[in-house]
């Protein structure tokens, strides 16, 4: 006989003892076969039974020693399991308990047939909470101590079953697709905040009881929650915060059984992770609910918590927190150490102080982006940038703004030598000013304000948004051109939360941010006659203060320089001027604008750059216009096609046409 089914007969047999002795004789006779299991228990069978080492008796013992929280084995919660575990192995006998007690398995006939026939409230609770990290418990029930009580299938395969049935079975029992990190898990090593790992895996071991520790901040929460656990050599079940919701709702026990039954399962920690700020509002739950329905219960049964929480997100109770603490965002050198961690235990061959400085990611995130560009057989770098900004922008695209990826390159703006100068420096800050503020010493003098900021000024066509282009294609970075219209809002403080979404974004996705047409957003403050008046006006001090804050590249253009507040002038590293294009700048405008000579007859482009002072746009618009002429007759571009072209340019924007203004190409237009 094996010993469960000994253990189970034997606990049928006292049942049946212990009925007889409160007057429910001869119990066995509406259920012969349950006569039939109890007489199957012999004293031979008995004596095996007492002296098992075998599989299913080192598990059983194992399981009651679990409730005893490191005491002695309570006979009490020992009998109440043998009846759940009777009751489940033959359903015969709940129908037995059920008829004579009126109950199936329950505490109140596990302390009856102990002797205590009036337990007291906090003993029933405390023989029902040793129970509960192993059964089933419906704690509805009025009173508690009638409550019933169940194994549940993990409970069962984990006795009956060999471990490779067993382990198949246990992957379907983690609370809410819950993750378990075990022991024998992989894991790679930590390339930043391994001390701080140790501390905290040192606090929580000092910790005689259970006990909450928060981690906030920007990224790698769990990384830091599987490291300690494996210092603590303990296992960790990870659950996402948005599970613990139906604690809060009907069967809120039943849910909360399950997560504790699943940490003391396999001896582990709990990490709830995903709590953010206004969660529980959403919710319409308080910090104490939140604390009473899910903190405490864990922290009751024993179970310490590792709490991965926003960095903004903070307790006003302080009980419930035993330790706080922050992941601040990665330094740039810090960054460089996760690279070059990944690059090594990947095999990747990459400049890991450039992107470092080029991509502002969380250790998280440089793993994700990694593997996945990894996975893409290590494409271009391009790649790596479309990679981190999807990532970030939550694997959709980017409401406020539309991103695009310039290929434009010095060589393909027309511009002075000075501004091309200028524009060769924003670049070079851009890229290399963390030596300035790091290996020359520079970063205490310059705590904010290290924004590479850019104004551009000028007319419309004079090459603004190129500009912008050829900076963000020469550095190889995305262009975050923002949508104004979705930014500005009429309710006060959706502007500053907006661009609070948009500066936030920029600063981790390293993009080049362009506001064009800016003097709608960073205009003048003015008298403040209204109330509107002094709220625009905060909304100005807050772009401020966030481009003070800003480490990265913004790029402001407007059509009215002397539109634009002078605090924003102020706060502007560069600052470039457009005017009007001279003739050699016209003249490479235009052949850098005309189709192949294939394409085009003879075209006198010393006469249309000396002749028309034209901006880069207006030329660009004539090309166009003058080629779908020629595309439409079937002929190769001509003088004649440019020069309607040009009289239409003069139209649509209210210039005179004259008869003389042609010169020596006066036939053509007549």
């Amino acid at each position: 006989m094996k010993f469960l089914e000994a253990a189970i007969y034997a606990v049928i047999a006292r049942v049946d003892f212990y009925f007889e002795e409160t007057g429910r004789t001869n119990s066995f006779e509406r259920f012969p076969y349950l006569k039939t299991l109890a007489e199957r228990l012999t004293e031979d069978a008995l004596k095996v039974w007492e002296h098992s080492e075998g599989m299913q008796a080192a598990r059983y013992w194992e399981l009651m020693n679990l409730t005893g929280d490191g005491e002695a084995v309570d006979s009490v919660v020992h009998t109440a399991f043998d009846l759940c575990l009777a009751s489940a192995y033959v359903p015969e006998f709940g129908a037995y308990l059920n008829y004579y007690s009126g109950n199936v398995a329950t505490v109140q006939l596990a302390f009856e047939m102990e002797g205590i026939f009036c337990p007291s409230y906090e003993e029933v609770v405390d023989k029902l909470r040793r129970l509960q990290k192993i059964c089933r418990i419906d704690w509805s029930k009025v009173p508690l101590s009638y409550a019933a009580i169940e194994a549940d299938r993990r409970v069962m395969a984990y006795l009956f079953m060999e471990d490779s049935e067993n382990d198949k079975l246990l992957e379907q029992f983690v609370f809410g697709n819950g993750e378990w990190f075990l022991q024998g898990d992989e894991i790679h090593s930590m390339f930043v905040h391994s001390e701080l790992a140790a501390a905290c895996a040192e606090w929580l071991a000092a910790k005689e009881a259970s006990t909450v520790l928060q981690i906030a901040g920007d990224g790698g929460r769990r990384f830091l929650a599987k490291h300690i656990a494996r210092l603590l050599g303990q296992n960790l079940l990870l659950v996402s915060v948005e599970k613990c919701k139906a604690f809060f709702m009907e069967a809120a026990e039943k849910h909360r059984g399950e997560l504790i039954r699943d940490a003391f399962w396999r001896r582990g920690m709990i990490c709830l992770y995903g709590l953010k700020a206004g969660l529980l509002e959403e919710w319409q739950v308080t910090e104490e609910d939140f604390r009473k329905n899910v903190i405490a219960p864990l922290l009751d049964m024993g179970i310490s918590i590792l709490l991965c929480t926003e960095e903004k997100f903070s307790f006003y109770g302080g009980e419930m927190i035993g330790k706080r603490v922050e992941l601040k965002p990665l330094t740039r050198e810090e960054r460089q150490q996760v690279f070059e961690g990944f690059a090594a235990m990947y095999g990747l061959s990459i400049d890991c102080a450039w992107y470092s400085v080029r991509y502002r990611l969380s250790a998280g995130e440089i793993a994700a982006a990694l593997a996945l560009w990894r996975q893409k057989d290590c494409g271009t770098e391009q790649d790596f940038t479309r990679i981190s900004t999807w990532l970030l922008s939550g694997r959709s695209r980017t409401v406020l703004g539309n991103i695009t990826y310039p290929e434009e390159r010095f060589t393909d703006i027309m511009v002075s030598d000075q501004v091309q100068s200028i524009l060769e420096q924003i670049c070079c800050s851009a890229m290399c000013g963390y030596k300035i503020f790091e290996e020359w010493g520079l970063g205490k003098q310059y705590p904010y304000g290290r924004a590479v900021t850019v104004m551009l000024s000028g007319p419309p066509g004079t090459g603004k948004t190129m500009t912008a282009q050829t900076i963000a294609g020469e550095l190889g970075l995305p262009l975050y051109q923002v949508d104004l219209s979705g930014v500005m809002d009429k309710y006060i403080g959706e502007t500053e939360k907006h661009l609070e979404e948009i500066f936030s974004f920029a600063e981790k996705a390293n993009v080049v941010l362009f506001f064009d047409e800016a003097d709608a957003l960073f205009g003048k403050r003015g008298e403040v006659l209204e109330g509107r008046d002094r709220y625009a006006n905060m909304e100005v001090a807050y772009i401020l203060q966030r481009i003070e804050q800003f480490e990265g590249i913004v790029i402001l253009s407007t059509n009215f320089y002397n539109n634009i507040d002078k605090a924003f002038l102020r706060r502007m590293k560069y600052v470039l001027k457009y005017g009007m294009p001279d003739k050699d700048i016209r003249h490479r405008i235009w052949t850098s604008n005309l189709p192949k000579e294939q394409f085009r007859e003879e075209l006198d482009i010393d006469y249309l750059a000396s002749q028309f002072e034209f901006t880069g746009g207006m030329i660009k618009n004539v090309v166009l216009s003058a080629s779908v002429s020629a595309v439409y007759e079937e002929r190769c571009l001509s003088m004649e096609h440019l020069l309607q072209a040009i009289r239409a340019e003069y139209e649509k924007m209210e210039w005179p046409v004259s008869p003389g203004m042609w010169g020596e190409y006066e036939y053509l237009m007549m």
